[in-house]
C-alpha cells in the first residue's frame, strides 16, 4: 500500500470534497452529483458505573474498559429491564448497543441464577462477540459459549453437561435443536431471556420463521421470556418487537452513529459502467492509503468489480461473500482490518462483524434499503474523527429519482420491517417441528396460524388423528419437511446436480425456475454454472462447471394471476384507485432467455423454449385498477399500463425497504395491476405497499414525468427483471394514465383482470 494508512480525519471534510471531486472528473469521467455531511456527537452521559447499582466486579471490568461514565440510553435500558420491561434498542453501530443490553441481562443472571440466549443472525457473527460478552461475564464468574453448527461434538458435550449461563447462538441451530435433540432441548428449555441483536435482520420469511421459533422456545420452557431487540437501524421498532415476539416492548433510544462526522457522497459514473466505476474508486482509495470497503448486491457483481480492479487498475482487490469458506472469509475480514487490501462485498459485511473502522465505504449503487445504506454507512470513521461513504448513481430509476431529490434520501426514516406471522407455509413448518418435539399436537391452545398447519398436515397423512383436536405426528415424514426447509426462504428446494449426480447445491422456487433453466448461467459456490435441464417433477437442475463465460443470462417470463382471496382493502387518497390486499394463486411461466454481455450489457441473443416450464403457488399482494384515459385496446394500453406497473414496482422498493427480487408485478390491458411479494405464502413487503400506497403513486408520477428520455429508459420504465425484456413500454402513456388517475380515479369497480398479462 502506497505511504501506509493515511485516515480521512487527517484531513478536513472540506479538502476530502475537493479531492473527491477531482477523482470524480479525472477517474470516472462523472462528478459529484450531491453531498451531505453528517455530523454526530457523543451520547447524552448517564452516572458512572459505581452509581448504576451493577454489582461491583462488573463495575471493574467496566473500568477497565475505559468507560467512565454510561450513556443515558445505556441507564434506561438497565432501569427498565430491572422494572420488567421488554425492550427494543436502537442505537448506532460503535455507540454502545452491545453493553445497553448486555449489563441488565448479566446483572440479572448473576443475581437470579437464570439463564439467557442471545442470538446473532450468523454463526461468524456470533463468534466475532464472543470474546467481548466472555470480558463482561467472566467478571461475574459467568460462563457465556457459542453453540452452533460448527460447535465439534465434544464441546456440545461438555455443553449439554454443564450448561453455561449465557448461550451465544443462531436461529438455524435453534429451530432444527428444538426439533431434532433432546439434550438441547433440555438446555433450551432453562431460557429466562432472549436477546435478537442485529434485530433488523429479522424481517420478511426470516423474521416470520424467528416469530414461531420464539413461540416453540416458550412452549419447551412453560412460561413467557423476556426479551430483547437491539438493532442500528431498527425501523418502526415497537412493531417489530411486537411481531416478532406478540408482546409490547419498551424503545430505548441511543444516537444514529459513533462521535465524528461522515461525508455521504452521490457519484455520477460519466459514461462508465458502475462496475468499473466502482473499481477505479476503490483502487483510487486504496492507492491513496484509505482502508476502504466496497459493496455490490450480488456475488456475479463483486467478482467483477474485483476482476476490473486488477486487469485495469493492478490492484488486488479481495472478495467477502457467502459461499465462501469460514476461513477464506475469516482471512479476508483480517487483511481487510489491518489495512492489508481492499474488500469488495456483497451484504455479508453489512451486519456488526468487528473489521476495525474503516476510512470509506463505497457502494457499487443504492442498496436495496435506507436500513442496508445506515448499516453500511456506519462503519466509516474512528471515534471522534470522520469518514467517507461514497455511493456511484447510474442508470436505475430509483437513484435517477434520488439524483432529482437528494436531499430527500437523506432525511428519511428507516422503513418498517416486514413480517407476516400468518405465512401459511412458514406456520406448515413450525407446526411440524412443534409435533416432533412434544410427540402430541393438541389443536387447542396454538396460535391461529399453526392451527390452520396442522389440519393441512393432517389432510396431506403426516399427522394422524388421536382423538378430536389431538395429532400424532409421522415422525419420518414431518422430519423431512424440516430437512427440506430453509429459514431464509419458503419455496420448495430444487437440488442443483452435475453430471454425476453429485449435489452442488440447492435453489428455491420460484427463484430456480429464473435461474436455472436450461441455457441459464449460474454463478454458486465461487464457480459458473451452465444449466442443462431443469425437472420440476423430480426438483432437480442438471448443471455443469464452465469458464471463460462472458455473458450473463435474464429469463423471458410471464405471470398470471389465477385465483383471489379478498383480505383487506381500502382507496388511494392520491389517486382514488381502490386497492385490494389479497391472498393470489400465481402462475410462472418461463419461455427462454436473453444472454448479455458481462461487461457492458449488451443483448446478445434470445433463445425461446419449445413450451414453458409453469409453476403455481400462492402468496399475498396489491390488486388494483387504473382508468383508462382513451387510449384503446391495443398496444397503446398495454405499453401504458405495462409501464405504470414497472413505475410502481419502482417506487414500492424504497418504500417498503424491499430488494428487487422482493416484488413482482403484472399488469394487464383491462388496466389492472398486481404487485406481490415473490416469496410464496408471502414476506409482508406488500403489505407496506397496501398501507404506503400513496407514497408509491407520488414517487412512480415523479419517475415518469422528470425523465428527459424519448419514451422510456432505464433511468424511469425499464427493469432488469422485465419478463418480456422490457417490451411494450410506454413512459408517456403511463404518465397519462396515472394524472387521469388522479383527476377521475375514484369510483372505478375493480373487476376481473382481462387480457393478456406482462410482467
Amino acid at each position: 500500500m502506497s505511504g501506509g494508512h493515511r485516515s480521512v480525519s487527517s484531513r478536513g471534510w472540506e479538502d476530502l470534497k475537493k479531492e473527491l471531486e477531482t477523482a470524480a472528473n479525472r477517474l470516472l469521467d462523472g462528478s459529484i452529483i450531491y453531498t451531505h455531511l453528517e455530523v454526530s456527537k457523543d451520547p447524552e452521559p448517564g452516572p458512572p458505573p459505581e452509581d448504576s447499582g451493577l454489582p461491583r466486579p462488573l463495575v471493574e471490568a467496566l473500568r477497565a474498559e475505559g468507560i467512565e461514565r454510561l450513556y443515558r440510553f445505556q441507564w434506561e435500558a438497565i432501569k427498565k429491564w430491572r422494572s420488567g420491561y421488554n425492550l427494543v434498542i436502537a442505537s448506532g453501530t460503535g455507540t454502545g448497543k452491545t453493553e445497553a443490553f448486555l449489563l441488565p441481562l448479566l446483572e440479572e443472571v448473576y443475581k437470579t441464577g437464570s439463564r439467557a440466549l442471545l442470538f446473532y443472525p450468523t454463526k461468524s457473527l456470533a463468534r466475532d462477540q464472543l470474546p467481548r460478552i466472555t470480558r463482561y461475564a467472566s467478571s461475574l464468574g459467568l460462563r457465556a459459549e457459542v453453540l452452533d453448527g460448527d460447535t465439534s461434538s465434544s464441546q456440545r458435550g461438555a455443553i449439554y453437561s454443564e450448561p453455561p449461563d449465557i448461550t451465544i447462538t443462531n436461529p438455524d441451530f435453534v429451530h432444527y435443536a428444538l426439533a431434532f435433540s433432546g439434550r438441547a432441548r433440555r438446555l433450551l428449555a432453562t431460557t429466562s431471556a432472549v436477546v435478537l441483536d442485529e434485530a433488523h435482520v429479522y424481517s420478511g420469511v426470516f423474521g416470520s420463521h424467528m416469530r414461531w421459533i420464539i413461540y416453540r422456545l416458550e412452549r419447551i420452557a412453560g412460561r413467557r421470556i423476556k426479551t430483547a431487540l437491539a438493532g442500528a437501524t431498527v425501523g418502526d421498532p415497537l412493531r417489530l418487537a411486537r411481531s416478532l415476539t406478540s408482546r409490547e416492548a419498551a424503545l430505548i433510544s441511543g444516537p444514529a452513529r459513533r462521535r465524528g462526522w461522515a461525508l455521504h457522497a452521490f457519484l455520477s459514473t460519466g459514461r462508465m459502467s458502475r462496475w468499473r466505476a466502482a473499481a477505479a474508486l476503490l483502487s483510487w482509495l486504496a492507492g491513496r492509503g484509505f482502508k476502504v470497503l466496497g459493496f455490490a448486491e450480488s456475488h456475479q457483481m463483486v467478482e467483477l468489480i474485483a476482476r476490473i480492479a486488477r486487469r485495469s487498475f493492478g490492484r488486488e482487490i479481495l472478495v467477502h461473500r457467502a459461499g465462501l469458506r469460514a476461513e477464506e472469509r475469516r482471512r479476508v475480514e483480517d487483511a481487510l482490518k489491518s489495512g492489508e487490501a481492499p474488500v469488495v462485498a456483497t451484504p455479508t459485511l453489512e451486519l456488526g462483524v468487528d473489521i476495525g473502522f474503516l476510512d470509506a465505504i463505497v457502494m457499487a449503487h443504492i442498496p436495496r434499503s435506507y436500513t442496508s445504506y445506515i448499516q453500511r454507512a456506519g462503519r466509516v470513521g474512528r471515534r471522534g474523527s470522520g469518514g467517507l461513504v461514497a455511493t456511484l448513481l447510474g442508470d436505475d430509476a430509483i437513484e435517477a429519482y434520488y439524483c432529482r431529490r437528494p436531499s430527500e434520501y437523506f432525511s428519511q426514516q428507516p422503513p418498517p420491517s416486514y413480517v407476516e406471522p400468518g405465512n401459511r407455509e412458514v406456520a406448515r413448518v413450525h407446526a411440524a417441528a412443534i409435533a416432533l418435539t412434544e410427540g402430541l399436537v393438541e389443536v387447542t391452545g396454538l396460535e391461529e396460524p399453526l392451527r390452520r398447519a396442522v389440519e393441512d398436515l393432517a389432510s396431506e397423512g403426516k399427522l394422524i388423528s388421536a382423538g378430536t383436536g389431538v395429532y400424532k405426528p409421522l415422525r419420518s415424514r414431518l422430519a423431512r419437511i424440516l430437512e427440506a426447509s430453509s429459514l431464509r426462504g419458503t419455496g420448495p428446494r430444487v437440488r442443483i446436480v452435475d453430471e454425476h449426480g453429485r449435489v452442488l447445491g440447492y435453489r428455491e422456487l420460484p427463484q430456480a425456475l429464473y435461474d436455472l433453466h436450461p441455457g441459464a448461467v449460474y454463478y454458486h459456490g465461487g464457480r459458473t454454472l451452465l444449466s442443462l435441464a431443469l425437472n420440476l417433477d423430480s426438483m432437480v437442475a442438471l448443471a455443469r462447471g464452465v469458464s471463460g463465460v462472458s455473458y450473463y443470462t435474464k429469463p423471458l417470463y410471464t405471470v398470471d394471476l389465477r385465483d383471489v382471496v379478498p383480505l383487506d382493502e381500502r382507496t388511494s387518497e392520491a389517486s382514488g384507485v381502490k386497492l385490494l390486499y389479497a391472498d393470489l394463486r400465481l402462475s410462472i411461466g418461463v419461455t427462454g432467455y436473453v444472454a448479455r454481455d458481462e461487461y457492458t450489457g449488451r443483448r446478445l441473443s434470445e433463445y425461446y423454449f419449445k413450451s414453458p416450464l409453469t409453476w403455481s403457488f400462492w402468496t399475498k399482494g396489491v390488486l388494483t385498477r387504473y382508468p383508462n384515459p382513451g387510449l384503446g385496446e391495443g398496444e397503446e394500453s398495454l405499453s401504458a399500463f405495462h409501464a405504470l406497473e414497472h413505475a410502481l414496482i419502482h417506487a414500492s422498493r424504497p418504500v417498503a425497504g424491499a430488494s428487487d427480487a422482493d416484488l413482482g408485478g403484472i399488469s394487464y390491458p383491462s388496466g389492472h395491476i398486481v404487485v406481490y411479494d415473490s416469496t410464496p405464502s408471502g414476506h409482508g413487503a406488500s403489505r407496506l405497499v397496501f398501507e404506503r400506497f400513496e407514497r408509491v403513486e407520488d414517487i412512480a408520477e415523479n419517475t415518469l414525468v422528470s425523465c428527459s428520455c424519448r419514451d422510456g429508459c432505464p433511468r424511469c420504465i425499464y427493469s432488469p427483471y422485465c419478463g418480456v425484456n422490457n417490451r411494450f413500454l410506454s413512459r408517456r402513456r403511463a404518465a397519462a394514465v396515472l394524472h387521469h388517475a388522479f383527476r377521475v380515479g375514484k369510483g372505478v369497480k375493480l373487476g376481473k383482470p382481462l387480457g393478456s398479462p406482462l410482467a
